[in-house]
């Protein structure tokens, strides 16, 4: 499957949660577009977390204890996650072993 200009559904826990436009690969992971659905609601709020911490260090070059901690239990619930994505064309299902949504960016490792 190419990585670039594919289109995919991805699904967590079996729940077809949006669509992927993919645009490349950098290293290991491949990288696009999400769009979510309206059942994404059920797991905005992990990634939400994360993205709100990997992103928030108020001007500090580290991370707080506290939020290291809390970055770590978000990345936990992310990686404990079944991750899918399900090619359009061709058809063909994609299991994922990390999966990041940061708005709407996605980036994703194949297992």
């Amino acid at each position: 499957m190419s990585v670039r200009n594919a289109k995919a559904e991805l699904y967590l826990n079996g729940v077809h949660v949006g669509t992927v436009q993919t645009h490349g690969a950098s290293a290991s992971w491949e990288y696009g577009d999400f769009t979510p659905n309206d059942s994404f609601s059920k797991f905005a709020g992990i990634f939400g977390v994360w993205s709100l911490l990997i992103h928030d260090k108020d001007g500090r070059s580290r991370m707080s204890p506290e939020a290291l901690e809390e970055l770590r239990e978000a990345e936990a619930a992310i990686d404990s996650l079944k991750a899918e994505l399900r090619w359009l064309d061709p058809a063909a299902t994609t299991t994922l072993e990390q999966v990041n949504i940061d708005g709407t960016l996605i980036e994703w490792k194949r297992r």
